[in-house]
């Protein structure tokens, strides 16, 4: 299988902020910390493209949004990518921290890497195909799944090693994004449903 250019971005991302973090912190356990902090940050971006490559679409149809849509697999295995990167940043900090193992099964962090492998192996046609439904339960149960962890932010701070907003968690940029890209969802869903009204009609 080919791999396109947004995974190897996102990998190459997630290996670039774990180099500056390394060379910029002060000490060992600060230099991991930091890696885990910037690896979660960039891996943001490439999974809100793909929440919401397919409303891009419906609300704005054009050249840009369609492309965005065409590779939306790429982009979210390049969040998959980025956010692995993140994993073994997590699992070195953690190390140092004296948290190895970091978690227990039931950790939401355990799941959340959990599910994101599960999507990684079937992010194949060959496996939409012989999952049918299923396949899209996983994935959607996925996507909504990280939005919400990359919302709650503020209160996951040992999960994603962010820094805590200093005021309200509303006006955090984690949870404003996804606010916005459930919008974009909803308005989305709006109007598929006021166009096939209106053909019906």
């Amino acid at each position: 299988m080919k791999i396109y250019w947004p995974t190897w971005l996102g990998f190459f991302a997630g290996v670039a902020v774990v180099i500056i973090g390394l060379l910029t912190g002060a000490d060992l356990h600060e230099k991991w910390q930091l890696a885990t902090r910037y690896t979660a940050q960039v891996s943001f971006p490439f999974f809100l493209i793909t929440f919401v490559a397919s409303a891009l679409v419906r609300l704005f149809p054009n050249a840009w949004t369609r492309a965005i849509m065409r590779d939306r697999r790429w982009w979210g295995l390049g969040f998959a990518a980025c956010f692995l990167t993140h994993l073994v940043a997590l699992l070195v900090y953690n190390w140092l921290e004296g948290r190895f193992p970091p978690a227990g099964f039931l950790d939401r962090g355990v799941w959340a890497y959990a599910v994101l492998l599960a999507m990684i192996l079937t992010s194949t046609n060959a496996a939409r195909r012989r999952l049918g439904r299923g396949w899209t339960i996983l994935h959607r149960i996925g996507m909504w799944g990280f939005l919400v962890i990359f919302a709650l932010t503020p209160y996951l701070d040992d999960f994603l090693t962010l820094k805590m907003p200093d005021d309200n968690p509303l006006v955090d940029p984690y949870t404003l994004s996804c606010l916005a890209a459930i919008a974009l969802k909803a308005a989305a869903r709006v109007k598929s449903r006021w166009k096939r009204r209106r053909l019906a009609s």
